[in-house]
């Protein structure tokens, strides 16, 4: 079983290099697609959270502030029901997003990255962007700040915690971004038995406020389990393991600047995910057994994502595959990054228009449980046609208890039958199939449910997510490089009731 936020997102912290643009989290429709998503956890981290400082008597910048006055005209039980930032603030911004993309790329390209100054009014367009979407903010403090003895320097963390808490704010923390690269992104090199302490100090702190005595914290956020981050994430466990409540760790598949096509369908790869999470898992269970995993950033290529891959119909065999192998291995939480930002391997670009990723986390959310079922296949190679198997969702107003949700990626450039057992065959079966729409077929950015195109009604509603139901005894086709969800009604699945 999973948690209920399973399915997670991320902002990177990179969005903050330059603060007028977190008022882009004033948008209505970017509030709409993400509380489609709820509930679950809004992670605001990466490798710009070590770079940011905050400074309470800073003023905020022209565009945040406009924000901030619309929320202090609105009444405190109805934080909420405000109308957005004037639309030709958000397109003036909108229009100079491009260049802005490109200082945050060449940040990333140079691993020179500059300190950015973040104000009240920052935290404040965070938290309420995360409230009014439904999802709890997780967010990542600068670990880079070190004393003389290289000692964690914990004053602006107390700063943070100092003006959240004098605001109520309910959320949860991290502390730093991919430890086992400190040394190339900064120059400074923190050894897994300091990051527990570090992380042993902040936990300390955490319990001198009444609010954030309970709260949680999440770390180490480790890159893939190398040899040395193996290293690193085994003393740090050993060293501070007992203050997190979950162990995190970051995965992607390949390498955005040289991805290929091929790389996206391919069996050899969606593999590689497999022994990575063993690799965790063994270290977490050698050193803090029992302890949850999850894991804090991922997706299908590093670097931002891989330029018309990561933002097209055939990023959804990564996503959807990591999903179903998650789950299956016993990942807890997944989070994706990013919700909307820089790069191509968001799920909402920079028009806020939501993309095929988008559209497969949805149907993700309403259709599939917590609990994870055994599910096998015969006949067919099982790396190339992929299935998995859950207790449907029980918030869905349809299905009832019992009910079970399949899904499948047939990586076959042919189309696949599944036959369920006999014992299934005279079920209704509900299909909810995602092809490409338009020519450019699977690199396309828009998808079909079932033969109609997906899009927003309007800023603040989503479409309904139609069935096609399928008579008993059907096979359950799928065409060639596509994927897509069967809810089997009825099903009377013991471990579902």
């Amino acid at each position: 079983q999973v948690s209920p936020a399973f399915l997670s997102l991320t902002l990177d912290a990179n969005l903050a290099t330059d603060p007028r643009y977190i008022t882009f989290l004033s948008s209505l429709k970017l509030r709409t697609l993400a509380r489609g998503l709820s509930p679950g956890f809004l992670r605001f981290g990466g490798t710009k959270t070590d770079f940011l400082i905050f400074d309470p008597k800073k003023e905020p910048t022209l565009e945040e502030e406009v924000f901030s006055n619309l929320l202090a005209k609105q009444d405190a039980a109805d934080l909420c029901g405000f109308r957005p930032a004037p639309l030709d603030l958000i397109e003036y911004l909108q229009l100079q997003w491009p260049f802005q993309e490109m200082l945050i790329r060449g940040e990333q390209d140079r691993k020179k990255h500059k300190n950015t100054t973040i104000t009240r009014s920052t935290l404040d367009i965070l938290y309420n962007f995360a409230q009014c979407s439904e999802l709890h903010l997780i967010f990542g403090i600068n670990a880079l700040l070190r004393t003389r003895n290289s000692h964690w320097d914990s004053s602006n963390a107390r700063l943070v915690l100092d003006y959240c808490d004098s605001q109520n704010y309910s959320m949860s923390w991290e502390l730093g971004n991919e430890p086992n690269s400190f040394r190339l992104k900064s120059g400074i090199y923190i050894d897994g038995f300091q990051l527990g302490q570090d992380f042993i100090e902040l936990r300390h702190l955490l319990s001198n406020y009444s609010q954030y005595r309970n709260s949680k914290l999440y770390g180490p956020d480790v890159g893939r389990p190398r040899k040395h981050t193996q290293k690193l994430l085994r003393s740090f466990l050993k060293s501070g393991g007992k203050v997190i409540d979950s162990v995190t760790w970051h995965h992607y598949y390949v390498n955005g600047r040289n991805a290929t096509r091929e790389d996206f369908l391919s069996p050899d790869v969606l593999d590689t995910f497999i022994a990575d999470v063993q690799d965790i898992q063994q270290i977490v269970d050698a050193t803090v057994p029992g302890k949850k995993v999850w894991l804090g950033e991922t997706s299908s290529a590093y670097g931002g994502g891989a330029p018309r891959l990561s933002n097209t119909y055939i990023a959804g065999f990564m996503w959807l595959d990591k999903l179903g192998l998650s789950a299956k291995l016993g990942i807890d939480v997944v989070m994706r990054q990013v919700f909307f930002g820089a790069g191509t391997y968001h799920l909402v670009d920079a028009s806020f228009e939501p993309l095929p990723d988008y559209w497969l986390s949805l149907l993700y959310k309403k259709l599939v449980g917590t609990k994870v079922l055994d599910v096998s296949l015969t006949g067919e190679d099982h790396r190339r046609l992929r299935v998995y198997l859950h207790c449907t969702n029980e918030h869905h107003p349809k299905y009832r208890d019992g009910d079970i949700t399949l899904f499948a990626l047939n990586l076959y450039n042919s189309t696949k039958y599944l036959q369920l057992p006999s014992y299934l065959s005279n079920k209704t079966v509900d299909e909810y199939l995602l092809l490409p729409y338009r020519k450019e077929n699977i690199l396309s950015r828009s998808v079909q449910l079932n033969g109609h195109v997906l899009k927003m009604l309007d800023d603040e509603r989503l479409p309904t997510l139609k069935e096609k139901p399928l008579s008993p005894g059907t096979s359950l086709g799928l065409p060639a490089f596509s994927y897509g969800f069967f809810v089997i009604q009825n099903a009377k699945a013991m471990a579902c009731i």
